[in-house]
């Protein structure tokens, strides 16, 4: 099972992401919360909140309650990955 094992902020909304599995990479949060209409998503927009970033349960949580599951942060920094060959 595939979890986050440690994450920094790089810059605005950008994350470098550690797995247990050694993949890594950095994520960019504001395409993704930009597009996203849940409000808790949202307020991730304000850098305030954003920053309160922190690995619990094996995942990004914030502050605020809001959290993205391994897998969808995984398949992130994969895509990310597959742009830079491509």
């Amino acid at each position: 099972m595939i979890h986050v094992v440690s994450a920094e902020i790089k810059n605005e909304y950008n994350i470098y992401v550690e797995f247990n599995n050694g993949v890594n990479g950095i994520i960019d949060f504001r395409r993704i919360l930009e597009e996203d209409h849940r409000e808790i998503i949202r307020e991730l927009l304000n850098k305030e909140m954003f920053k309160t970033v922190k690995v619990n349960l094996h995942t990004l949580c914030w502050d605020n309650e809001a959290d993205f599951a391994p897998d969808y942060l995984f398949s992130q920094v994969e895509n990310n990955i597959n742009k830079k060959v491509a």
